[in-house]
């Protein structure tokens, strides 16, 4: 019915005054609502997720979305992390952004590098194989205890030398995590008493390949994982022996956001993409 044909209605003019009160509102409401969409569309991750598991872990790609992807990015988490840590946050999605598969583990959650967490390692690269129809690993990425989780994995397990190591703020000291909550009383549980003396990182630097190159994030004011304890160490080692390696130092405490730098994840990443995978020496 034409609007004329109502206007008379004291009911029609009061509903019809209440609309255009009410509309400017309305209108600014659906405005945030459309830009909120449009902002949580921004953030939300790309491509694909393909979750398996392998020995009682749960694994998990990020496949971007290309029919050409780079190449595949490993991502050792932290302590008390699992398969899903940090994967669907902006820093890990840069790199599925640009192109990346991006692969993970439970890693036996808490392992500290153990004996388990390198039979992890084996199987997920394995299984990240099988799944992508064997797309090159070029790139491992690792954050806290993650650190001491993929070094062990280079040195003891039966895995292609990564041809990129990309450290953030990592754990390669196990003898000196005092200060990380739960650290000391955590990494015995992992390992059943005292850390062997070659599974602690700082201890194996002389077996750490050098045609690997090695890029560290660190903060001097991380009082949890020292620079000078563990970051500061083993670049100096690894430079000895004459590696590629490349500090990042940033501020702030052990969680602050200045460690995850997509810019230079990014950078880096870059620089490993034609790299290719060294076979296992052993």
């Amino acid at each position: 019915m034409p609007v004329t044909g109502v206007v008379g209605s004291g009911r029609a003019r009061s509903f019809l005054g209440a609309f255009f009160r009410i509309r400017p509102l309305a209108l600014v409401l659906a405005a945030l609502f459309v830009l909120a969409t449009a902002t949580a569309t921004a953030d939300a991750p790309v491509g694909s997720v393909v979750y398996g598991r392998v020995k009682g872990q749960d694994v998990r790609l990020s496949m971007p979305p290309t029919d050409s992807p780079v190449g595949i990015a490993v991502f050792f988490h932290g302590q008390n992390g699992g398969v899903d840590n940090r994967m669907d946050e902006p820093w890990l999605q840069s790199l599925v952004q640009a192109g990346w598969i991006v692969a993970a583990s439970d890693f036996h959650t808490d392992s500290w590098g153990n004996e388990a967490s390198t039979a992890d390692t084996e199987n997920l690269l394995a299984w990240a194989e099988q799944e992508t129809g064997g797309v090159p690993v070029r790139l491992w990425v690792s954050g806290s205890m993650g650190g001491a989780v993929s070094v062990n994995a280079m040195v003891h397990g039966n895995v292609a030398e990564p041809p990129c190591w990309y450290g953030v703020k990592p754990a390669l000291d196990l003898t000196k995590m005092q200060n990380v909550p739960g650290g000391p009383r955590i990494i015995r549980e992992a390992y059943g008493g005292d850390v062997p003396f070659d599974r602690n990182p700082v201890n194996v630097v002389d077996d750490l390949p050098t045609q690997t190159r090695y890029r560290m994030v660190t903060s001097p004011d991380d009082t949890w994982v020292r620079e000078s304890e563990n970051t500061g160490r083993v670049a100096a080692a690894l430079q000895q022996r004459g590696a590629d390696v490349s500090v990042l130092t940033v501020s702030g405490t052990h969680d602050d956001p200045s460690h995850f730098d997509i810019d230079d994840l990014l950078s880096f990443a870059a620089s490993c993409a034609n790299a290719e995978p060294q076979a296992d020496p052993a």
